[in-house]
């Protein structure tokens, strides 16, 4: 009987060893001419564990010295911006100083001094990019306060009357609201 008639319609039969049926027919993999690679080593849970430790500690370190350098450069830039700050202060308290020493002399003198300094002061307080909230016109919550109201219907709804107390902003944010009275 031929092949075809002990299988039909199928595939002739092939013999397929295995690599295991090779290496017991052949002997060892070097001598049956499979190349068998060795197996990499795991590593040990604890060989695992103690790398990771070790990442662990070494970003723990990093984060630490980290907040230790952002602490020292936010204390540095605090010193200078208080530093540059003072000094531009200094000129308007030698005026003050020197108008106590003469506090005796002539009141008009004094006057005049007096009017040259709250100048100094003004300036400074311009050039470290504070300025004064506008209060004429009409009320504006985000800027003004207002202390109180008044019925007046000669003044225009919602119109500041008087300023109790000035307002400022800093870079266009309020650092004190301005104090009003409000119409209507």
């Amino acid at each position: 009987m031929s092949e075809e008639t002990k299988n039909p319609g199928m595939e002739p039969e092939t013999k397929e060893t295995e690599p295991e049926q090779e290496l017991e027919q052949n002997g060892t993999p070097e001598e049956s001419g499979v190349a068998v690679q060795p197996e990499p080593e795991q590593p040990s849970l604890e060989q695992q564990l103690a790398e990771q430790n070790d990442k662990y500690m070494r970003l723990a370190a990093e984060y630490d010295n980290f907040r230790k350098r952002t602490a020292r450069e936010r204390e540095s830039l605090t010193a200078f911006v208080v530093s540059e700050t003072v000094q531009k202060f200094l000129p308007v308290l030698d005026s003050l100083q020197l108008a106590d020493a003469h506090r005796e002399g002539n009141p008009e003198d004094i006057l005049a001094g007096l009017d040259k300094v709250l100048e100094a002061l003004n300036a400074t307080l311009a050039s470290l990019g504070l300025t004064e909230i506008d209060t004429s016109g009409e009320f504006d919550p985000n800027l003004h306060n207002a202390v109180m109201h008044v019925e007046d219907e000669s003044l225009p709804k919602n119109s500041i009357v008087e300023v109790f107390q000035k307002g400022y902003l800093y870079q266009g944010k309020v650092v004190r609201h301005a104090m009003v009275k409000v119409a209507n």
